[in-house]
């Protein structure tokens, strides 16, 4: 019942962006729409994996944390990946450093989920550990699935 008012309530909410969106005022910024999206992510966090008010501030500093650490991680793997995209010259050479830089960006990843997976567990259950794994999932696939609606 709470994920369906939750879902309902998401829906309603990008609903409203697109109305706004049509309206002639002026667009938010890209770092705005970022941080309210991140502000909503946080509370649907909070919800799936049913933490407790007392541990929201620590948790959250946390994620933030992480969550900075693996932006940082893609930004510059997406940064390669546009720049041989955009090269109409690209050669072999180009084309295999960006796939190195992909793959150890994800292994690069896989390793700030494990060091921040151990710093959870000093105050996470480890089924809210394993909720949130499968809440940051189930957020990453609706958020794709709305801009997939948008661009129809």
């Amino acid at each position: 019942m709470i994920r369906k008012i939750l879902i309902f309530t998401i829906a309603v909410v990008l609903g409203t962006g697109v109305v706004f969106a049509q309206d002639k005022k002026p667009r938010k910024s890209r770092q705005e729409m970022r941080k309210e999206l991140m502000e909503f992510k946080k509370k649907f966090l909070a919800q799936e994996i049913d933490l407790k008010e007392e541990d929201q501030k620590q948790f959250f500093e946390l994620y933030n944390q992480m969550s900075e650490e693996r932006m940082k991680i893609f930004e510059q793997t997406r940064r390669l990946e546009r720049k041989v995209n955009k090269d109409a010259n690209a050669t072999e050479e180009d084309y295999a450093a960006v796939s190195r830089a992909i793959t150890e960006a994800k292994e690069k990843d896989a390793e700030i989920e494990k060091k921040y997976d151990a710093q959870f567990s000093t105050f996470l259950s480890s089924k809210q550990l394993f909720q949130l794994k499968a809440a940051e999932e189930k957020f990453r696939k609706k958020m794709h699935e709305m801009r997939h609606k948008k661009r129809k």
